[in-house]
């Protein structure tokens, strides 16, 4: 699969870490994937990628940068009261090289998008991947291991009024499979209460929580997402796929500074401030065939009231191994599923 992206995109940038390769494809929209030990880790539709669409959302796969909200009043996938969409600017734009040192990819565009309201936003979209330090992927024993960490921005280009719009970074790391796989999350706190279900469908069924930890069992006939609340103070989301034998682990820090807002594909009858939400996971079902860990940014203002922009940092873990030393691992780190 590597060599299948290097053939559609050969000027992929690559960042080389422990057991594995971080790929950073411009062609792509700033996308990012990797592999660990041969094996490609996301979701990568191979056909849409060498011969996207002109006009519908090219689901290619990797880890996306989007705008938040999609839903509600300031919704940037319904724009000007349209039916659902992705826009140009982070559907077929591409990305361009802004910098590129030892361990450290930088890329960025210029974009524009409209809301639910028909108001025009011009952004800088900027995307620093780094090589995660073979220091924090110690202690993971026979288990091979890979990561990154990025920190995204969205930052508007002129002034723009948090009256009229809405900004939020948000990451989508799409990963093939559902059925079967679990993906979790840990609290600082009692679990029990951490999640957000108020985006479609009813995923309660499909929840379980022990102490510190949720579980959520992906899979089934239907599409479900979730997210998980700032004022629970998540420490990490992540999904064990005991059948390819690989965890994927992300963390975000809450950011003291900002406003944290609903980002929900659906109308928000209470308003885009009835939820803040640092993590989401999209469970695709049977359909889709895949899952997200999403990471979520708040929006920045100045003292006016004017939109400074939204930055996100995220890691990403990968670890590949059997099935039991991957719980085994989990475990040391109190996570028991």
């Amino acid at each position: 699969m590597p060599n299948k992206l290097r053939a559609i995109d050969p000027e992929v940038l690559e960042l080389a870490c422990k057991d594995g390769t971080i790929f950073v494809s411009n062609k792509l929209q700033g996308r990012i994937f990797a592999e660990i030990k041969g094996t490609f880790v996301h979701n990568f539709v191979e056909k849409l990628a060498a011969d996207p669409d002109p006009v519908n959302f090219n689901n290619i796969g990797g880890n996306s940068l989007w705008p938040a909200p999609e839903g509600g009043d300031f919704a940037y996938n319904y724009p000007d009261h349209s039916d659902w969409q992705v826009q140009s600017g982070i559907n077929s734009v591409p990305t361009v090289l802004k910098s590129k040192s030892a361990g450290r990819i930088v890329v960025g565009k210029r974009i524009k998008l409209r809301n639910r309201n028909s108001r025009e936003i011009e952004l800088d979209f900027t995307r620093e991947v780094e090589a995660m330090p073979e220091k924090d992927l110690r202690g993971t024993g026979s288990l091979a291991c890979t990561g990154y960490r990025t920190v995204d921005r969205l930052v508007p280009a002129g002034k723009y009024s948090a009256k009229d719009f809405l900004l939020g970074a948000w990451s989508l790391e799409q990963l093939p499979g559902a059925e079967g796989i679990t993906a979790f999350g840990k609290c600082c706190g009692p679990a029990e209460g951490c999640v957000n279900d108020d985006f479609y469908g009813d995923a309660s069924a499909r929840l379980s929580y022990r102490g510190d930890v949720f579980r959520f069992e992906l899979g089934g006939p239907n599409r479900l997402q979730i997210a998980i609340r700032t004022a629970a103070h998540p420490v990490l989301i992540g999904s064990l796929d005991r059948k390819r034998g690989i965890l994927l682990i992300r963390t975000t820090p809450a950011q003291d500074r900002g406003t944290y807002f609903n980002i929900a594909d659906n109308d928000q009858k209470d308003g885009p401030f009835s939820a803040a939400d640092m993590f989401s996971i999209f469970n695709g079902s049977q359909e889709l065939n895949f899952h997200e860990l999403e990471t979520i940014a708040p929006m920045q203002t100045d003292a006016a009231g004017f939109i400074t922009g939204s930055e996100l940092h995220s890691t990403t873990m990968i670890c590949q191994g059997t099935p039991a030393d991957l719980e085994k691992y989990l475990e040391r780190s109190g996570i028991v599923l």
